[in-house]
């Protein structure tokens, strides 16, 4: 098996992957396999299948120094059950047919960032949920997780949709009692389909809450119910999500409502006295994901040689508590702009830069007089073109807000 150059022992990264890449040789891996230490996956050359260290390596620098085997073994258990042959036939396979819940940047910026085409192949299946979440079916096995190609499903004769509607019924058949303090319920059963079970909304819609039901899914392991209504199970919430979060299986920061059987990403009214802390949280888990798909992009344009501006997701919290997202439209370039809570119109000096402030405003009042400006992009973060920039008389009608003071 060959091991590149690029494995070295200069930091714990290169020798977590030195360490695996031995482990696979004694384990019997005779083909060649390589290793990106800028992406840190391990490659096998021959079938192009790719694995990503990140969350392998968190759980191991986690792990006590006993249970640092077992990551080990579950990786390689992993690696080896990738050549693992399906069943032939749905009928076959389907009681072991579930999916996988992630949030929806995976799909449209991790997993692109670490491919040398710097976009998702194929073969790569998943459809959006709620918003900001996706879905993608898998194979569960005995020790590991084996996703479902496109091919796969082609050879089984059964589309997307019918997978995830074969894989809620197995969920619900394994989904037993969950854990309950006050209004708030918990499932955490140690299947690693716990974030999954959002897909149960018959069965959350059962759960005895004040109001619509709020779950956060902070990572796969994890899902946390309660009620609109009731504050103290929506502060522990939050203080559990904070916690859970850290986890190498992290899903989203997001809160998410209930109404209808379908789910939307929620926040608290303006005046809860939890807003701030679930905006908190909404704008940390946004700002990690606008922070990727900047690097994203930023590749993107130097293969084909696009100079537009990318605008950054900033935050800051005030002295009123209040969590405000905001980003640049600069004067002299075209650019790209996340969605933010306020914009700030930046003038450009004679070489183009931004220079100082013009005016600031909410997003949705910047749409209102300067939306024709404004073009949406297909993708996730959204992001927004803009080529123009708006004239005096409309920046001066924008202003600024209170709480900036004058530009």
């Amino acid at each position: 098996m060959g091991q590149p150059d690029a494995v070295g022992a200069e930091n714990p990264q290169d020798e977590f992957a030195q360490m695996l890449l031995e482990r696979l040789q004694q384990g019997g891996e005779t083909r060649q396999v390589s290793y990106d230490a800028e992406s840190f996956t391990l490659c096998r050359d021959e079938d192009d299948q790719t694995f990503y260290l990140g969350n392998a390596f968190a759980e191991y620098e986690r792990a006590s120094e006993e249970d640092r085997e077992q990551v080990v073994r579950v990786f390689l258990s992993t690696w080896f059950t990738s050549q693992f042959e399906l069943p032939k036939t749905l009928d076959d396979a389907k009681a072991d047919v579930l999916v996988t819940v992630r949030d929806r940047s995976y799909f449209e910026v991790d997993i692109p960032l670490c491919s040398e085409e710097l976009a998702l192949a194929d073969e790569l299946i998943y459809t959006e949920f709620a918003e900001c979440l996706a879905i993608a079916p898998v194979y569960d096995m005995p020790t590991s997780i084996r996703s479902l190609s496109a091919d796969d499903l082609a050879a089984w004769d059964v589309t997307l949709y019918e997978v995830i509607e074969l894989a809620k019924q197995n969920l619900r058949e394994m989904t037993q009692q969950c854990a309950q303090a006050g209004e708030l319920f918990l499932f955490s059963s140690g299947d690693s389909h716990d974030a999954a079970r959002m897909l149960l909304t018959d069965v959350i819609e059962s759960l005895e809450v004040s109001g619509a039901p709020i779950a956060m899914v902070p990572n796969r392991e994890m899902m946390l119910v309660t009620g609109e209504g009731n504050d103290e199970g929506l502060q522990s919430m939050v203080a559990m999500s904070q916690q859970a979060l850290e986890h190498e299986r992290r899903i989203s920061s997001m809160a998410f409502r209930l109404s209808q059987g379908t789910w939307s990403p929620w926040l608290p009214e303006p005046d809860h006295p939890l807003r701030s802390a679930f905006e908190l949280l909404r704008v940390q888990g946004l700002m990690a994901d606008y922070e990727r798909q900047e690097e994203l992009l930023r590749k993107r344009a130097e293969v084909s040689g696009d100079s537009t501006f990318l605008s950054r997701y900033s935050a800051m919290q005030g002295d009123d508590g209040v969590v405000r997202s905001y980003t640049i439209w600069p004067a002299a370039m075209p650019a790209l702009l996340p969605k933010v809570d306020y914009i700030m119109f930046m003038a450009s000096d004679e070489t183009g830069m931004p220079k100082h402030l013009a005016a600031a405003a909410k997003w949705e009042e910047v749409e209102q007089v300067a939306g024709e400006l404004i073009t949406p992009l297909d993708c996730y973060p959204v992001r927004y073109r803009v080529d123009g920039f708006p004239d005096r008389e409309v920046l001066a009608e924008l202003g600024t807000p209170d709480w900036m003071g004058s530009p």
